[in-house]
C-alpha cells in the first residue's frame, strides 16, 4: 500500500530520512523514538503536509500524483493538536449536508470510545483524554485505508487506553494503521511492526518477534532490558 524509497524531508534545520520501508493493508505499525528522533515529521510526509524529496508509492500511484481530494479519502491523520467528530466524515458528503449514514457512522464511533455521554458537552469543557478520545473517534470516522494517529493515548485513562487499542488493531485487519507511541512495554505487547527514529534517520525496522534489546538500547541511549512472561514483554530500563 505504501512503498518509501530514499525519502528525505526538511523542517527548518531537521533532516528526516527513510530510505526504504513497505508497508501494507494489515499492518499495525508503532511508531518509535526519543523526542525529536522525527515520528511526527514522517506522519507529516506520509500525510501529504511536509514537502519531500524520494519515491513514495501509495497504492502503486507516485504520491505527488494523486490529487489532493483524493489523498484525503485514502489517508486520515491524528496529529498531537486539532477538533469534532461528524467533521471526519465530510470527505464522504457532498460538500453541502450530512447523510444519515453519516450521522450513523458517528454515533458507532462515539459508542466505541465511550463518548456518547460528551455529545452535549463544549470541547474546550472536556477533560485532556477526553478530548484525546473525541479526535481518535473524529479520525477514525473519516473511515480511510491508512490511519495515521500521532501520539493518540495521550493523557488517557488505562481502561480507555485499552479499548482503544483494541479498535484500532481490529481496524488494522482492513487497514495501514501506523501510531507514534512511547510506552514501549505496550508497544511490544500489542503492535506487530515497529519502526524506530533516531535523529531524524530511520534506524531500524523489526517485527515483534525480532525485537532486539542492544538494538533498543542504542536507539533510546539508556539500558534496556526485557523480562519475558507468558502474557507477552515487561520493559526495565538502566541508567547507561
Amino acid at each position: 500500500m505504501i512503498k518509501l524509497e530514499g525519502i528525505r524531508a526538511r523542517q527548518g534545520d531537521f533532516l528526516l530520512s527513510a530510505e526504504r520501508v513497505t508497508l501494507k493493508e494489515g499492518d499495525f505499525v508503532a511508531v518509535l523514538g526519543n523526542n525529536g528522533s522525527g515520528k511526527s515529521t514522517f506522519l507529516s510526509v506520509l500525510a501529504g503536509l511536509n514537502k519531500f524529496e524520494g519515491k513514495y508509492l501509495l497504492e502503486e500511484r507516485e504520491f505527488q500524483e494523486i490529487p489532493t481530494t483524493e489523498r484525503h479519502g485514502l489517508i486520515s491523520l491524528l496529529p498531537q493538536m486539532t477538533t469534532l467528530i461528524l467533521t471526519g466524515r465530510f470527505i464522504h458528503t457532498n460538500g453541502l449536508s450530512y447523510t444519515d449514514a453519516d450521522l450513523e457512522a458517528t454515533e458507532r464511533a462515539m459508542t466505541e470510545l465511550d463518548i456518547m455521554h460528551l455529545r452535549d458537552r463544549q470541547f474546550n469543557e472536556l477533560s485532556g483524554g477526553e478530548k484525546q478520545r473525541v479526535l481518535l473517534a473524529r479520525t477514525i470516522n473519516k473511515n480511510t485505508r491508512v490511519i495515521l494517529l500521532d501520539e493518540p493515548l495521550s493523557g488517557i485513562d488505562i481502561l480507555h487506553q485499552h479499548d482503544s487499542i483494541r479498535l484500532l488493531k481490529e481496524l488494522s485487519r482492513k487497514k495501514l494503521v501506523i501510531v507514534v507511541i512511547h510506552d514501549i512495554s505496550l508497544a511490544l505487547r500489542e503492535f506487530e511492526r515497529f519502526l524506530f527514529f533516531t535523529g531524524g534517520d530511520l534506524s531500524y525496522e523489526a517485527r515483534s518477534h525480532e525485537i532486539q534489546e542492544d538494538r533498543l538500547s542504542e536507539i533510546f541511549g539508556v539500558r534496556i532490558n526485557f523480562l519475558r512472561h507468558d502474557k507477552g514483554i515487561f520493559v526495565y530500563t538502566e541508567g547507561k
